[in-house]
């Protein structure tokens, strides 16, 4: 698929926000400097805090790239040899469906010393997914969901009010119900069976926020994160992997998904000791 994710222009972006970071810091680095957090100054409004996190999401899989409601994976199915014939075994379809922006809500937990901090966190949203086929459309209740790895670094740290940029890693997947299909051989198919289906990946986090400390116990925060995902696996009616499986029945067209998005979230956090 020529519209599959090029990770090398992600990359990119993240070498850019690493090298303008540590730019920053150099810039920013004079004897105010608090030697026992790396970049961080003396009279630093947050020094070091454990925290956890409650956020309000709002989350989608563009529907320009592969995620459009109009692209499918198949399986012809294994063969078995039983008295020296050979047997096809029933196809398997894979619908890629469409999902639009929704709500939702996420967790997190966090540590930070001096300008740098790293989170953990887990993202939920619920949507409808969408497949057009022959005119008709099908609709199907489907939920996004991501574990992340980030890593922030915060800028004009002796302010309470203080933007950053985060880099991490995302694990996401897109659980649909009744999107995975057995059919028959016939010329049209019948299904035999009907399956949930989910679809996973690992994506690279980028973005930027803002976040506003009341004190070292208590902090409102927002923010913008691009999602660059590459979707690998399918685990549907039959289990198959995807790149045993063709695109839109392409026997020479197998492999990954693209299904980027935008993450827009806020939300507070708490101090932990």
């Amino acid at each position: 698929m020529g519209r599959r994710m090029k990770f090398h222009k992600a990359g990119l972006l993240a070498l850019l926000l690493v090298l303008m970071a540590g730019w920053v810091n150099a810039v920013w680095a004079d004897e105010d400097m608090d030697m026992d957090y790396p970049g961080g100054q003396k009279n630093d409004f947050i020094k070091e805090r454990s925290y956890i996190g409650v956020l309000g999401i709002s989350a989608d899989i563009d529907q320009f790239g592969d995620f459009n409601g109009t692209n499918a994976f198949t399986f012809a199915g294994g063969t078995t040899v039983s008295g020296g014939v050979t047997y096809q075994g029933n196809p398997e379809v894979d619908l890629i469906p469409s999902i639009t922006r929704q709500f939702g809500f996420g967790v997190l937990l966090g540590h930070r010393e001096g300008p740098w901090a790293a989170e953990l966190s887990f993202l939920r949203s619920d949507h409808t997914a969408t497949f057009l086929s022959g005119g008709a459309t099908l609709t199907s209740p489907a939920s996004l969901q991501a574990i992340s790895i980030d890593f922030k670094r915060y800028f004009f740290t002796q302010l309470p009010t203080q933007p950053f940029v985060n880099l991490g890693v995302s694990f996401p997947w897109l659980w649909v119900r009744n999107f995975s299909y057995i059919t028959d051989q016939s010329i049209p198919p019948n299904i035999l069976q009907t399956n949930d289906e989910t679809i996973s990946g690992i994506g690279l986090n980028l973005g930027i926020g803002m976040e506003l400390y009341l004190d070292s116990n208590f902090s409102i925060l927002g923010g913008l994160t691009q999602r660059w995902t590459e979707f690998d696996q399918i685990n549907g009616a039959a289990k198959v992997p995807l790149n045993q499986m063709y695109f839109n029945g392409n026997p020479t067209d197998i492999g990954a998904l693209a299904g980027n998005g935008l993450n827009i979230y806020v939300g507070t956090t708490f101090g932990v000791e």
